[in-house]
């Protein structure tokens, strides 16, 4: 299929990277002509960012994070806290609910049938890439011989009338000892926000580690690109780049929502 493929273009601010996404989907939903679906890549500095509903206080161990110079943001679309930095890569895609990848199983315009559409190719691509990997309901789990598994990545979304949003991460070479230290939040046992939103802790692993326990090289990052590009069917050659009323948008959301501590400690 066709898709309009936006490249990671080197922007590691979090809150911009949040702003943009947040300003890609309501500019095609806005947009009754934007009827080519989006790819992005992207990738952020350190920082822990929370699903839309989530007790920031809960979820994230704040001063671990704070060690580590790690922001604590918020995102628009739910699920559960996940922790990047340049080592985590973040996919997304942009479509409508009539899109025809969605038309031929109708399942995939609600949740959680819509995570499959991200989850698939992130399997292939990280199976590509030496790390045979197997979507579930909301995860991407390696598969290891001995039967046991580990979470590489995971998925959100946002649903609107006109638009859907889903995106998800990668860990490449991430830190995952910074990452078990910032995700360790101590909960809040008996709120009742915190027990509907709760992330569920998972074992995590990277595409490096289990390269490193094959004794292979770890995967460079035009390799990475270029195996999710594949599995999605798009062209490496003809990169988008960010329209004007985009980077307007964008850059309205960062000043009124995601540059104002309050909306990434609301809750």
């Amino acid at each position: 299929m066709t898709w309009r493929y936006l490249p990671d273009d080197g922007e590691r601010d979090p809150r911009r990277n949040l702003a943009r996404e947040e300003a890609l989907a309501r500019m095609i939903a806005a947009d009754p002509a934007a009827t080519t679906p989006v790819l992005r890549l992207w990738r952020n500095d350190r920082c822990a960012v929370m699903g839309r509903f989530q007790v920031a206080a809960a979820e994230v161990d704040l001063a671990a994070a704070a060690a580590l110079g790690a922001s604590v943001l918020r995102r628009f679309t739910g699920g559960g806290t996940v922790y990047h930095d340049p080592g985590n890569l973040n996919v997304s895609i942009v479509l409508r609910p009539d899109d025809p990848l969605l038309l031929e199983d109708p399942a995939t315009r609600r949740l959680p049938g819509l995570y499959r559409v991200l989850l698939g190719p992130l399997a292939a691509a990280a199976s590509a890439l030496g790390v045979p990997a197997l979507p579930t309901e909301r995860d991407l789990v390696v598969d290891r011989p001995d039967g046991t598994g580990a979470k590489i990545g995971g998925v959100a979304a946002w649903l609107g009338s006109r638009a859907l949003l889903v995106h998800g991460t990668l860990l490449v070479n991430a830190d995952l000892d910074a990452l078990d230290r910032v995700c360790a939040g101590p909960g809040a046992p008996g709120n009742p926000r915190w027990e509907r939103t709760r992330s569920r802790r998972a074992t995590v692993t990277s595409l490096s580690r289990e390269l490193a326990a094959k004794r292979l090289p770890p995967p460079g990052v035009d390799a990475v690109d270029l195996a999710v590009l594949a599995a999605f069917g798009a062209a490496p050659g003809g990169p988008s780049t960010w329209t004007a009323a985009e980077r307007t948008t964008a850059e309205r959301l960062l000043v009124d929502r995601y540059a104002d501590p309050r909306w990434h400690a609301a809750g």
